[in-house]
């Protein structure tokens, strides 16, 4: 078990994350699924969760029963965390209630019920009251009786996909064994409560069914979608970034993607400039027109996996804050760039900064690396000759990086 622990734990609920990537048969599958995977790491040490990542379930739930926390979220590759915080929040809600385990579970007719392996949730004090039973592998042509549960009508979408779900009394034998039918038929064994995810969670997270090509494939749309809304679409009409830097300091200079006037109690009065770069000029034409008139401002079309294209416009005699923001580590861009590149040009980055602004201060909220250090440090905000040039080499790997991809 690798444990990823949040910079700031807020929470007692452990997110225990599940490596499926052996079931998956395409490497180019393989490689999206481990970029996703790698953000989702950094996405929830951000969010304040601890993580435990390794291969079997079992293993991470019996491990985090052990510890101080009172509720597991468990997934597997393949799931994304999606909306900012909109998951983390509704989770918070979801443990507020009375529930042994809450999931997507699936009525297979003759194979029982299963409580799908892409994400679920279990509450701990009944886990540990039931002396941590096994969740249940999947067992194809596993004969076995057991009670029918109650189900609704009603279904989130096809017919297998019921709203409610309890214990049931009449006794039938089923031909197969789906993943999770111990621990559902631990649940309605016992009377514990069962919950069926209900919208709010469903519409912020998505699973890419990797272990199929035609199923991952169909999902792979949207991957590509959210990568062009963000490139032409998407504005950031207010700022969400948080500020690392001295809040007393007053630059010359600012340096920012076009996402938010956050800086202008930083910004010397009358005097500053700011220059507003981004990939998406359709942000840059919102700030032309939404920027204050008292503000002096350039707007640049700028891509930085490509490079710096603008420091012709720089005054490199200025006092300069350059905020590179979470550029290498942001949700729009995740899935296609692995974590190797994106670390690798914010390094370069870095160093094109230093040559020709060597006194400028660098602001970040996340870096390409966050979530991953072994000493749970990140340099987020210092002069551009002090900030640490990572080396993946020194990271903490999770389980799909173990055998080559960061020698």
């Amino acid at each position: 078990m690798i444990k990823f622990p949040a910079i700031e734990t807020a929470s007692n609920i452990a997110f225990c994350f599940v490596d499926n990537l052996h079931n998956v048969k395409e490497d180019w599958v393989k490689e999206i699924i481990k970029n996703v995977s790698d953000f989702t790491i950094s996405n929830v040490n951000n969010k304040g969760f601890d993580l435990y990542q390794g291969f079997d379930e079992d293993s991470l739930l019996n491990e985090v029963a052990k510890l101080n926390y009172d509720h597991a979220v468990v997934f597997t590759t393949g799931t994304e965390f999606i909306n900012g915080s909109s998951f983390f929040d509704q989770v918070r809600s979801l443990v507020e209630q009375d529930y042994f385990v809450a999931g997507h579970i699936l009525d297979r007719g003759d194979a029982y019920y299963e409580l799908h392996h892409q994400c679920y949730v279990i509450n701990l004090k009944y886990y540990k009251k039931l002396e941590m039973p096994i969740i249940g592998k999947q067992q194809l042509g596993s004969k076995h009786s057991q009670e029918i549960p109650w189900r609704s009508r009603e279904n989130w979408h096809d017919d297998y996909t019921p709203k409610t779900i309890s214990g049931g009394d009449q006794i039938r034998e089923y031909n197969h064994k789906c993943h999770g039918w111990n621990i559902l038929k631990q649940a309605f064994d016992q009377d514990f409560p069962v919950l069926v995810f209900d919208e709010n969670i469903r519409n912020n997270k998505k699973h890419y069914y990797p272990e199929s090509s035609e199923d991952f494939y169909k999902n792979l749309s949207w991957l590509y979608y959210r990568q062009n809304f963000c490139l032409t679409e998407f504005v950031h009409t207010a700022n969400t970034e948080k500020v690392n830097f001295p809040p007393r300091q007053r630059y010359d200079q600012i340096i920012t993607p076009a996402s938010g006037l956050w800086f202008m109690p930083f910004l010397k009065n009358k005097t500053g400039k700011v220059i507003m770069y981004d990939y998406n000029q359709k942000s840059l034409d919102y700030w032309k027109e939404n920027m204050p008139k008292d503000i002096s401002c350039e707007f640049v079309l700028c891509d930085l996996y490509s490079g710096i294209n603008f420091f012709e416009k720089i005054d490199k005699q200025a006092l300069t804050l350059f905020n590179l923001s979470n550029i290498f580590n942001y949700e729009g861009t995740v899935a296609f760039y692995n974590l190797k590149y994106r670390n690798y040009k914010e390094n370069q980055i870095l160093d094109q900064i230093e040559n020709n602004l060597p006194n400028a201060e660098i602001n970040f909220t996340s870096r390409a690396s966050t979530g991953f250090h072994f000493n749970n440090h990140y340099q987020y905000f210092s002069k551009v000759n002090l900030i640490k040039r990572v080396d993946l080499t020194e990271l903490k790997k999770p389980t799909w990086h173990i055998n080559s991809d960061w020698i």
